[in-house]
């Protein structure tokens, strides 16, 4: 069993235990005070007991946690997220230099052909192009776990961002790797012009050529 028990000081003698033996738990009691990864019943008890002597009672609840969820299988449910463009290398300026690039971008998961045994990245989520602006706001996007990762959180996700052209082909900007949890570990805590936990985006020769800040990255499970 997967789970977080989260323990609770309460005035009445309620106490809930399950078959503990052997399972990743993340504890709380009050607050967060304690992270366990892995906890056998023979430590976890006496400690409840120590608790309950000291402290007269304990409510002891039990439910599904998310991120455990994520290191064990597959999961079923629906991944929303919201990127931010910055400081794209214009190649797009013109004689004037008055001209922008019209970026979007593609995300892309790897796709395995188990009749001839070849890899390509196929294209899940495609965005709307920004007109004429290097500092982009795209639109939040949602997408199904399975099309998305097949998912697996932890499975290489691939975002291509473009300039778009309408008389000739697409101009590459540049991409990088990245996974649905790290897309929820960047999430950006400093505003949406932050770029301390954006994401780089490098050309073929390992240059940095714009910045992805997410802005939004969540998964609701169903």
């Amino acid at each position: 069993m997967i789970c977080n028990v989260v323990v609770e000081f309460i005035k009445t003698n309620v106490i809930v235990l399950s078959a503990l033996s052997c399972v990743y738990l993340g504890v709380m009691i009050g607050q967060v005070l304690f992270h366990w990864k892995k906890i056998d019943a023979s430590i976890l008890i006496p400690i409840l007991i120590f608790q309950i002597c000291t402290f007269n009672s304990l409510f002891v609840h039990i439910t599904p946690s998310i991120h455990s969820n994520f290191q064990e299988s597959a999961i079923s449910g629906l991944f929303t997220a919201q990127l931010r463009g910055l400081d794209f290398q214009n190649i797009e300026s013109g004689l004037l230099g008055l001209g922008a690039i019209d970026p979007y971008f593609e995300l892309s998961k790897r796709y395995h052909n188990p009749s001839n045994g070849t890899e390509r990245w196929q294209i899940v989520y495609r965005s709307e192009y920004i007109h004429n602006v290097i500092n982009p706001y795209w639109d939040p996007f949602q997408l199904d776990l399975t099309k998305l990762c097949h998912g697996e959180v932890r499975r290489e996700l691939k975002i291509t961002v473009y300039d778009y052209e309408t008389m000739s082909a697409h101009r590459k900007l540049g991409e990088t790797k990245v996974t649905v949890e790290e897309f929820m570990e960047s999430v950006t805590t400093g505003g949406n012009a932050s770029r301390e936990d954006a994401l780089r985006v490098v050309d073929e020769e390992g240059d940095v050529v714009g910045l992805l800040v997410v802005l939004k990255a969540q998964v609701r499970l169903v």
